[in-house]
């Protein structure tokens, strides 16, 4: 077997037969589509290979066959034949991710390594012991799946660190459980007592929010103008090529949006050969399965099977796939999202332009059924708010930012050192954002725009609010496990703008149906609820909930100024009665942390009746 080299590779005479050669007389590849990936070659330094494939000029298997039979090797159909989890032992997947191997066959006591990238592989090659066949890069990505299964996912589940992890929460999660119990309790039975205890708290709390918030406005203006073309923003150098993007797309019952996924990503104004789309399904998803296998996906993007297994969550199947990720940089996107096409480049050349401390890049959200309801329309503005004025301002604050769960990209190389996301948390987003804030780092927020779908009805908002919102409580309990060590990480202001940001919202929300039990119990057993408080008291109790409100709706104006979106300036008034709706969230988000922690409501895509508007490459 030509393949096995058991006294390592054949020394090689006379220099390489180019590989563009070999594709030509195989036919393999057209002359023009040639000549044009091999000025890309010369421009970029990048693999003709990789060049020729990622554009379509050329199959990957015909491309690992022509590299075989340059390098003196076998070619493996990894159609035909797949590794099995038999040998798997026989390697690591440490090292079969750093070599790009898998162990292949075991002929006459020699294990045969299948490789896409013999150079990879390379060092994997014991004198008289081991050798190497050429695979294409689908069939290793499956292979790979397959092989190592088990040992993916339980990576997938123990890559955040135990201390940063939601995993080990019980007693934590019971003991807040108790004391939201007891808190309606008193409610009932001491009902003056204990809306003179709230009231303290959340006028507290909501000081402190509302002076955060005011902060982040005043200093929200951003940096500089928003460049809208990759051309004004990624200027490279002829022979430096833009950086690798691994796009990571989590799928579940998704079926209906995928035309537009995909349409979507083919508008993406970035080129082809550097970048790669890995959609992850879940093993039992079956119509999200066979409505891909009825689309012709590019050559760039890849279905990848996420191995079965709890709990099922969203940071579960993007751990998985952070192995297959060749990436420098990482993103993410949902299943509903419209990127702008020139989102990639921008985001590649804010990377570029900074240091190793920018970890993230954080992209706005809107949403194209922004106009559909009024919860929509609501909700439009609370994105506008929120991306637009309180991140920028936090940002410039130094303070720790929650990452959003959509179009935000990571370097990779940071990702992994922070221990990727953590499987156990519902809003991995804001508990990775702590995480890069711990550890010196921090995101950018830049000014490209995802379009994605709002919630236009008020059950499934309800529970897609509940699940940020105990994401949020599971998130502050793991980093409030050692306060010492936590105000050590942030400083005294990152300290407190991280209780502001968790726990500013939720006990708001919270406090709200609590407030009405201590009023309709005092209404009933005749006890004035405010009698035993004095007037400063009152007045300033008074004072902190309306200057928040006025915080607040000027936020929303400037916003909607900002994104020339003055048309939905009506609804900024109502927004106090749409913020009402959180504290439904807020004590389903409370009961859930005590019966299903890790319950990933799945929010369903496709439900609106407005199609987004096309969006052209620019």
């Amino acid at each position: 077997m030509r393949s096995a080299h058991r006294d390592g590779p054949v020394p090689l005479r006379r220099p390489l037969r180019p590989l563009g050669a070999i594709l030509r007389d195989h036919k393999a590849i057209a002359q023009r589509d040639l000549d044009a990936a091999l000025r890309r070659q010369r421009r970029t330094g990048m693999r003709l290979g990789e060049v020729a494939t990622a554009n379509g000029w050329s199959a990957p298997e015909a491309v690992a066959a022509a590299l075989a039979e340059q390098r003196g090797l076998d070619y493996a159909d990894g159609h035909t034949r797949r590794p099995g989890r038999s040998l798997a032992h026989k390697l690591p997947l440490s090292d079969a991710l750093a070599h790009r191997a898998l162990p292949w066959q075991d002929d006459d006591g020699g294990l045969i390594y299948a490789t896409p990238d013999p150079d990879r592989a390379q060092p994997l090659l014991t004198k008289g012991q081991s050798g190497l066949v050429v695979i294409s890069e689908p069939a290793f990505q499956r292979g790979l799946a397959e092989a190592y299964r088990d040992p993916i996912a339980e990576r997938a589940l123990t890559r955040t660190p135990d201390r940063f992890s939601a995993r080990s929460l019980t007693i934590a999660r019971h003991t807040l459980v108790l004391a939201a119990l007891a808190c309606v309790i008193g409610a009932f039975l001491m009902p003056q007592v204990f809306l003179l205890a709230v009231g303290f708290i959340v006028v507290l709390t909501a000081g402190s929010t509302t002076a955060t918030r005011l902060a982040a406005l005043i200093v929200s203006r951003p940096d500089r103008p928003i460049a809208k073309k990759p051309t004004d923003t990624l200027v490279l150098a002829d022979h430096l090529p833009p950086p690798m993007i691994s796009l990571l797309i989590p799928l579940f019952r998704e079926a209906a949006v995928l035309p537009r996924l995909i349409a979507g990503l083919e508008a993406l104004d970035y080129p082809r050969d550097r970048l790669e789309v890995k959609l992850l399904v879940e093993t039992d998803d079956v119509e999200t399965t066979e409505a891909l296998a009825r689309i012709a996906l590019p050559r760039w993007a890849q279905v990848l099977t996420v191995p079965p297994g709890g709990p099922r969550t969203k940071p579960r199947a993007l751990n998985v796939a952070l192995d297959f990720c060749q990436g420098d940089i990482v993103g993410i996107l949902d299943a509903e999202d419209r990127p702008d096409p020139a989102q990639l480049g921008v985001v590649a050349a804010h990377l570029r332009r900074t240091g190793p401390e920018v970890a993230a890049v954080q992209c706005q959200l809107a949403y194209f059924n922004a106009r559909e309801n009024w919860i929509t329309r609501c909700f439009q503005i609370e994105y506008a708010i929120w991306f637009d004025v309180l991140l920028r301002g936090w940002q410039r604050l130094g303070l720790p930012i929650p990452l959003g769960g959509t179009s935000v990209y990571f370097r990779r190389s940071a990702l992994i050192d922070l221990g990727g996301w953590d499987a156990f948390n519902v809003t991995e987003d804001a508990d990775l954002g702590i995480r890069i804030a711990r550890a010196g780092l921090h995101c950018d927020v830049v000014g490209s725009t995802t379009d994605e779908e709002a919630n236009c009805k008020f059950a499934p908002w309800i529970r897609q609010r509940s699940r940020w919102l105990k994401g949020y409580l599971m998130t502050w309990l793991c980093h409030m496990r050692r306060p010492r060590l936590l105000w050590r990480d942030l400083g005294p202001a990152g300290f407190l703008g991280f209780q502001v940001l968790l726990l500013g919202g939720v006990i708001s929300y919270l406090a709200m149906p609590l407030f009405w039990i201590a009023l309709i119990m005092g209404q009933i057993s005749g006890v004035g609820l405010f009698d035993a408080m004095p007037t400063w008291a009152l007045a300033g109790m008074a004072g902190v909930f309306g200057l928040g409100q006025i915080v607040m709706l000027t936020a929303a104006a400037l916003a909607l100024w900002r994104r020339r979106a003055l048309g939905l300036i009506w609804c900024v008034p109502t927004l106090t009665v749409y913020w009402t709706m959180g504290a439904l969230a807020a004590w389903k988000a409370v009961v859930e942390l005590a019966v299903a922690p890790y319950f990933w409501d799945k929010t369903r895509h496709g439900v609106t009746t407005m199609a987004p508007a096309a969006r052209q490459k620019r």
